[in-house]
């Protein structure tokens, strides 16, 4: 477990913030499959976020640096993205 590592004592509440992040973009790629032009981009933005829930899944949760790393990922995501689906190149 991470917490061993230092003396500070693990939040287990960090996984939580990890995975409410991980709720609100795989609801925007919802969002933009549904609104989505074609069933091809449709897809596209579902397997984005299967892909997005596969690697959340991936994350230890006794892993306090594992976590941090994937909510930092996440925040940077989130803070780029636009409301409505960017156009995909075909």
């Amino acid at each position: 477990m991470a917490a061993a590592e230092n003396d500070r004592t693990f939040d287990p509440m960090i996984y939580d913030a990890l995975l409410e992040l991980a709720t609100r973009i795989g609801g925007r790629y919802v969002a933009w499959a549904d609104q989505a032009p074609s069933e091809a981009a449709g897809g596209h933005w579902r397997n984005a976020g299967i892909e997005l829930r596969r690697q959340v899944r991936a994350v230890d949760p006794d892993d306090e640096t594992a976590i941090e790393a994937k909510r930092a990922e996440l925040r940077a995501l989130w803070a780029a993205m636009p409301v409505q689906a960017p156009a995909l190149v075909a």
